[in-house]
């Protein structure tokens, strides 16, 4: 559930966590006076799929999977690195 952070005229500003289909608090919790829903900066960002490889290793993993995982990083790492240094089609240096 996301957290939403509100303004109080007399409380100052606070944080709820609530269902993203809630309606927006109208009262203070504290104080029951009228407050303000804020436009806050975001979470972070969740990144999933297969795709997405990971340095980190989880307990009990098996070694062959751990290698390969490896393997993938550091081949998509120098893959990176060629495109990036290599001249392009039609250029000469």
């Amino acid at each position: 559930m996301p957290t939403y952070e509100y303004k109080c005229k007399e409380c100052g500003e606070f944080e709820t966590t609530q269902k993203m289909s809630d309606p927006p608090l109208k009262k203070c919790p504290t104080c029951k006076g009228k407050v303000e829903r804020l436009i806050a900066g975001g979470g972070g960002f969740v990144l999933k799929g297969s795709n997405w490889v990971s340095k980190m290793s989880s307990p009990g993993e098996d070694p062959k999977k751990k290698a390969d995982r490896f393997m993938k990083q550091t081949v998509g790492e120098v893959a990176e690195d060629i495109a990036k240094h290599s001249p392009r089609p039609g250029k000469f240096h």
